[in-house]
């Protein structure tokens, strides 16, 4: 429900809630620029990769050569779904004495909201952009064993943490893969400092930020670059430290071009650097001890095309049920779905945190 406190009908002046100056809304980028969407997975089913031929080419023998055999690398990968939902009940007595009070039918019928334009003006368009922030939240941060803080997990206490149980995302799978392989992890040490003023500062120290961009592209698998659409993602507050370090280790200003909603590219020794804000803002909701941030700089080098989410259907964000029940005269509003994250080729990704 919109917070009405802040918006008192004193008087009749404003009867269209169109009319009102929305809050600013943090649009979330273009998921395509940073993963692959697979339509109609279920959970056990495979998803096949075809890697390179084992060296052929010998010295030459002349007559009667030995003939060899050689193998193709080849892996597969298993989709694993969880289930999501959305349900939402909604009164009309809850508006009454509120601006949204003109947008109520009259008579017997005020009780239903559905074709009101309360409903379709601002509670819809609102919860569509509450359910695409759900896909980034269960794409990236999701884990099926999360835990609050104070239960040994990295949660923000007194967060739902069914929010984030639907399925394993990225982030779990990238920190797992690193933990087998330690050449794929760059390290950032201001990520490990005990205060969100300590996690910052050291972050803006001349060379912290290019000395992790050079790590990444250095210690990198070389097929990353070979892909097309590969670039390094990242979080805002790693960006901009990289613009300043830029500009104060080598007096350049380092551009940024704006493209979709908001998403900035730039580039970084010949390689996209797209900057991922919504990253920074779920982990300062999401992960904080109300000290320090966990791992609050981080990027990922590696190929949209080596990133899936998937479900059963043809589109991650299933059509909503809106209906408007008479007995107990409430308005109901359901959604529900299966999820799923999966990274193709664990070789191919190079992360920073």
């Amino acid at each position: 429900m919109l917070d009405f406190s802040k918006l008192t009908p004193d008087n009749q002046a404003v009867k269209d809630l169109k009319e009102l100056i929305q809050l600013t809304v943090f649009l979330s980028e273009d998921m395509a620029q940073f993963m692959t969407f697979m339509p109609k997975v279920t959970t056990g089913k495979k998803l096949g990769f075809i890697g390179e031929m084992e060296d052929v080419g010998k010295a030459g023998a002349g007559c009667d050569p030995t003939y060899q055999k050689v193998a193709i690398a080849a892996a597969q990968k298993e989709w694993k779904l969880g289930s999501w939902e959305v349900p939402l009940e909604m009164c009309y007595s809850e508006l009454e004495n509120t601006i949204a009070q003109y947008c109520l039918k009259t008579g017997t019928e005020i009780a239903d909201l559905t074709s009101t334009e309360y409903m379709d003006g601002i509670v819809l368009p609102k919860l569509q952009e509450a359910m695409m922030k759900m896909l980034w939240r269960f794409t990236w941060f999701g884990d099926e064993s999360a835990a609050s803080i104070t239960s040994g997990g990295q949660i923000t206490d007194g967060l739902n943490i069914e929010l984030f149980k639907t399925c394993d995302g990225f982030f779990k799978r990238l920190f797992a893969i690193c933990a087998t392989n330690a050449d794929q992890h760059t390290a950032i040490a201001a990520n490990s400092e005990a205060s969100y003023a300590l996690q910052r500062a050291k972050m803006k120290e001349i060379g912290a930020a290019t000395s992790v961009f050079d790590a990444m592209l250095e210690d990198a698998d070389s097929r990353i670059f070979q892909k097309s659409d590969h670039g390094i993602f990242a979080t805002k507050s790693l960006c901009d430290a990289l613009s300043r370090d830029i500009k104060e280790k080598y007096k350049v200003i380092m551009p940024w071009t704006t493209i979709f909603d908001g998403l900035e590219v730039g580039e970084y020794d010949g390689v996209r650097v797209i900057k991922c804000s919504i990253w920074d803002r779920f982990i300062q909701a999401y992960q904080n001890n109300q000290t320090k941030l966990n791992l609050p700089h981080r990027a990922v080098l590696c190929s949209p095309s080596n990133l899936f989410y998937g479900c059963e259907g043809d589109n991650p964000m299933s059509e909503l049920d809106i209906w408007f029940e008479r007995k107990p005269r409430k308005n109901y509003i359901y959604s529900t779905g299966k999820l799923g994250a999966l990274i193709g080729e664990d070789n191919l990704v190079q992360v920073a945190y």
